[in-house]
Order: structure tokens, then sequence, then C-alpha cells
């Protein structure tokens, strides 16, 4: 007899997920520590892959497992979603010290307002006045926030 597909092997374990969409079924998997049958699933169902990784990032995060949220990052050449994402899902996750570390890899657009929220005004105000030529409002708006003229 040929194995059980993975649907059917998450129904063994010690937990049910039962009438779940998909994208459910693969983030709790995530946070529940069955990673092993998440990606069986994936490769079952051929999750499109910018959606798993959507999934993935939410549930690494979701588990506060920052050093596999880093990892998974790192382990593609060219990732299918931006560092923003990233650090979306730590800030979601009350890690704002944790999203601070992707801004390096983010455009300064990007990455100033994220230093300002995660509390990194120093950063952000460093990023925007390297960048005082090309984008003047990164600078204004690091004013704004700290409260003091440009």
């Amino acid at each position: 007899a040929p194995p059980p597909p993975a649907a059917a092997a998450l129904a063994l374990g010690r937990w049910r997920f039962v009438d779940l969409p998909l994208n459910e079924t693969l983030f709790r998997c995530f946070v529940y520590g069955q990673a092993p049958y998440a990606e069986r699933l994936r490769l079952e169902l051929r999750v499109p892959e910018r959606r798993w990784w959507r999934i993935k990032v939410r549930g690494l995060a979701q588990l506060r497992d920052w050093p596999a949220l880093w990892l998974f990052h790192n382990s593609a050449r060219r990732p299918p979603l931006s560092a923003a994402a990233f650090a979306e899902a730590a800030i979601a996750n009350g890690a704002p010290a944790e999203a601070a570390r992707y801004a390096p890899r983010m455009p300064p657009a990007e990455a100033v307002p994220l230093l300002l929220q995660c509390g990194e005004a120093s950063a952000a105000r460093a990023i925007a006045l390297a960048n005082k030529d090309k984008n003047p409002e990164l600078l204004r708006r690091v004013s704004a926030h700290l409260g003091a003229a440009p």
C-alpha cells in the first residue's frame, strides 16, 4: 500500500487539522513544530513559492524563532519576499529589535520608517543623512519624528 498523504499523516499525530484552509494548515504546522509535515504538504499540493514564503515567515515569527527566520531570509540568493515582510512579521510579534536587523537589506525609503518604528532613531538618522541628496524627505521625516529641526 502507498504511504498516506501528508494530510492524512497530520491527522494521525497529536493535532488534527480538519476543515482548515491549506494556508492555515501550513501555518499551524509551523506553530506546532511540525515543519517537516508542512514541507511535505507544500510539495504534494504544489504551493506557490511566494505563498510558501509568506506562510513560513508568519509561522516562524509566531514561534519567535528569530534565528530560523534570519536563516530562512538568507537561504535564497534572491528571496521572493522583501526584507520588509520579515521585519513586519517581527514587529507584529513584538520584536522590534529583531525587525531592525532587516533594515540594512532594505532601500533607504523603507529602512528609515522601519527604524523609526523600532525606536532606532539614531540609525534612521544616519541613513537619512547618507541619502539626504537623493531623498531629502527622509531627513525631514526623522526630524519630525524626533521633534527637532533638520
